[in-house]
């Protein structure tokens, strides 16, 4: 039997489907909140009990993800993560007893945030090992499985198919293609046991790098929960229509994020994602400026387009700079982003109840004017990001 090569191009392959994955089960579980709340008549207590169980699981599987990739290596990381991640999103879908469901729901957010620090972690190694400039595309991966996940559960559960067929149907293809690829991955442990330590005290510029991260992911948090508010109080938009500006947002994310390699080498890591953050200022401004719904259709574009490759890009600079190891880099980045996304909610449901749904808007501007700043006090680090080279065959 011909072996696998361990060749560039099918690390590639195996962080594609990481990030797919990652978005994927995320959009699986989203629909499957409703359907467990009717078929377990559950109160709104409960829910809410679940998914703060969802969250709580998936900061604890960051920090876990830390301490395998130090001890068993990001193979075993990756493949536990994603086993683990399709058998509890499918216990999750039967919905035999709310207790399982709570177990399960731990396990799954473990998987998960175990998955997503894993493959940051890898496709930042990936990127600095090759010298290729990836990590846009392959958030863009992520943006893609969330699209992907909810058009096929939607399709799946319109054709009355049970939520654990349609779930295991989709799951179980993923998965092969994980299992297919685990033998080639390569270990991305270095010689230098420093390398690979997973506890280190975080230092500049990797502090900066992860609260840009941290704010960008609140204002696409924000996003999701209060624009749909915003445009149907504020703009008079018919609820039927509430979440076309997160849908735009999204479309605006998943284009710039597949398209970025060509304005990257135009305008540069830095340039991109600075004028980026400046593009996120006058949209979230204008938002509130000028609240009718053609500007916010521009707005939202504006948004989606300026946010797109912020994240990404502050992430490879995180894997690209020398101060800090990669692995506990990539982690604490990738932490402190998601730790904004948790905590941001509850920040702007303060500020929306003391202020107005407008101050939500104004101070997510005023986030984006700090990561601006920010930005620019890493310049030196962002555009240290290494030029494309075209992925080498083997």
């Amino acid at each position: 039997m011909r072996k696998r090569r361990m060749s560039a191009r099918h690390q590639v392959y195996v962080a594609r489907i990481g990030y797919f994955l990652s978005g994927f089960a995320v959009a699986c579980w989203a629909p499957l909140i409703p359907i467990i709340k009717t078929e377990l008549q559950l109160s709104t207590e409960a829910i809410s009990v679940l998914v703060l169980a969802f969250g709580l699981g998936s900061v604890s599987g960051m920090f876990i993800s830390g301490i395998m990739l130090q001890h068993v290596g990001f193979k075993v990381t990756y493949a536990i993560s994603t086993a683990t991640t399709a058998v509890s999103i499918c216990l999750l879908a039967l919905m035999p007893s709310y207790e399982v469901v709570l177990g399960s729901l731990i396990v799954f957010g473990m998987s998960i945030g175990c998955l997503e620090v894993a493959i940051n972690v890898f496709g930042a190694f990936i990127e600095k090992k090759y010298r290729l400039l990836l990590l846009s595309v392959l958030f863009a991966y992520y943006s893609l499985g969330e699209v992907v996940g909810a058009i096929m559960m939607i399709f799946l559960l319109t054709i009355a198919l049970s939520p654990a067929i349609s779930i295991l149907s989709m799951i179980a293809l993923i998965y092969i293609a994980c299992s297919y690829y685990i033998p080639v991955i390569i270990d991305i442990k270095s010689q230098n046991k420093q390398e690979n330590r997973t506890f280190v005290k975080p230092v500049q510029p990797v502090i900066s790098l992860a609260l840009i991260v941290a704010f960008t992911y609140m204002v696409g948090g924000a996003i999701l929960d209060w624009s749909g508010l915003y445009v149907t109080e504020v703009v008079d938009v018919p609820l039927n229509y509430a979440s076309f500006g997160y849908c735009i947002v999204s479309i605006c994310m998943l284009l710039c994020r597949i398209y970025s390699r060509p304005i990257i080498r135009t305008l540069g890591a830095f340039r991109f994602a600075f004028y980026g953050a400046i593009l996120m200022i006058i949209g979230l401004g204008s938002l509130v400026l000028v609240p009718n719904i053609f500007a916010c259709v521009l707005c939202f574009l504006a948004i989606g387009c300026g946010m797109s490759n912020i994240s990404p890009l502050a992430t490879s600079a995180a894997g690209q700079q020398k101060n800090m190891p990669l692995i506990p880099a990539i982690s604490f980045v990738s932490i402190c982003g998601y730790i904004g996304l948790l905590i941001g909610p509850a920040c702007l449901g303060f500020i929306a109840s003391t202020f107005s749904l407008k101050g939500v808007f104004l101070f997510l501007a005023a986030l984006t004017m700090c990561s601006a700043f920010l930005l620019y006090t890493t310049r030196r680090d962002m555009e240290a990001i290494g030029p494309q080279k075209a992925l080498p065959q083997s």
